[in-house]
């Protein structure tokens, strides 16, 4: 029997609205998807058994892999969708969230990074984040220097954010940064009709750079050298439309920030915990929330995946998606609420992460 809570006058009668009415108005569906960088990594060097993230995952079955990472992953929940042959167009989205209009040219990330070289390839071992203004204009205006006959153009919005602009839509198939770094590049080099000349462009920036006296100040100064420029995330800026599945961000930094203002919904400040989320995602059908690559996953389980597995049961939410990185992608576990016996059954069940992360890590 539905006790009545509130009671309301509509034209000189009282109403009562039902317990049922009184949740639904609280805790609307909504599908809630948290980002957990770099959660397999700390996993694989902890003995660690976080009930309720192991929960989420066991139910949730079969994970879905993009090869592309998390960016691209965290694209398709704000209506970016892309074939496998062509790039997920990040560096117009980067490009319009740090007050650059891209208008309707053609975009690259073109991120200053380290090379090292082998015995048999060449490594990326990371990329560039410390070089000053100055320096940055300097290497910037060297390259469009260089390439000025070419029609290609490099901006630094900042310097850690560098964008190269073309002379005209390219068929360019590219390898995200993340996608990149930590492995030899052999087979992660531009490929499509034009990968050729983008190759061969790399190779011409990789000289400019090797010597240059940046470069050599820097290593004089136990600094990694921007030896190379690595370019990915190419296109066309996507139709400037609002979200149609209304969603809400919250995130302190990284693209999801740049694809919220993309359908003008700008992000928000992640919160302490899960019960922030809930009580400030108004009419959102989804809630993403971008947690710190550096979250301990003692806080990860405390103050998100268990109110997640507690808010899934009760009917709090519809949904619970996880999205982690790897070596070879981003992966994405979604859960929806079980049914009465297996939620009855679940509390004594043991789920060990080792070999839940080790089948999602079998292509690696």
């Amino acid at each position: 029997m539905r006790a009545a809570l509130v009671t309301h006058r509509a034209g000189g009668d009282a109403r009562a609205l039902s317990h049922a009415s009184v949740l639904d108005a609280l805790w609307h569906s909504m599908h809630l998807v948290l980002t957990l960088s770099g959660l397999g990594a700390q996993l694989a060097h902890r003995d660690v058994r976080p009930p309720n993230l192991a929960r989420l995952i066991k139910i949730g079955g079969a994970p879905v892999h993009d090869p592309d990472g998390l960016d691209a992953m965290l694209a398709r929940y704000y209506g970016i969708e892309r074939a496998a042959a062509i790039d997920c167009p990040l560096a117009p989205i980067r490009l319009a969230g740090l007050g650059v209009d891209p208008g309707t040219a053609y975009w690259l990330d073109a991120d200053p990074v380290t090379l090292v070289a082998g015995r048999d390839d060449v490594r990326l071992v990371g990329v560039v984040r410390d070089l000053d203004p100055y320096d940055a204009a300097t290497l910037i205006r060297m390259l469009n220097s260089h390439f000025t006959t070419d029609g290609i153009e490099f901006v630094a919005v900042r310097p850690d954010a560098w964008f190269v602009r073309a002379p005209e839509i390219v068929r360019l198939r590219t390898r995200p940064l993340a996608a990149a770094t930590g492995r030899m590049l052999r087979d992660l080099l531009p490929t499509g009709t034009d990968g050729g000349t983008w190759r061969r462009w790399q190779n011409e920036i990789q000289m400019l750079l090797h010597e240059h006296p940046v470069n050599t100040a820097r290593e004089r100064d136990g600094k990694a050298p921007a030896n190379s420029i690595w370019f990915s995330d190419g296109g066309t800026r996507p139709s400037h439309a609002p979200s149609a599945g209304v969603i809400r961000t919250f995130a302190d930094s990284g693209v999801a920030i740049a694809l919220a203002s993309h359908v003008d919904r700008p992000a928000r400040a992640v919160p302490a915990a899960l019960d922030g989320i809930l009580a400030d995602s108004g009419n959102a059908a989804v809630a993403l929330v971008v947690l710190a690559a550096t979250l301990d996953v003692d806080a990860i389980e405390r103050y998100w995946t268990g109110p997640a597995w507690t808010a899934l049961a009760r009917s709090k939410l519809d949904a619970v998606t996880l999205l982690t990185d790897g070596a070879n992608g981003a992966r994405a576990w979604t859960a929806r609420r079980p049914g009465a016996w297996r939620r009855m059954m679940l509390p004594f069940a043991h789920h060990d992460l080792a070999p839940l992360f080790a089948a999602a890590r079998n292509d690696d």
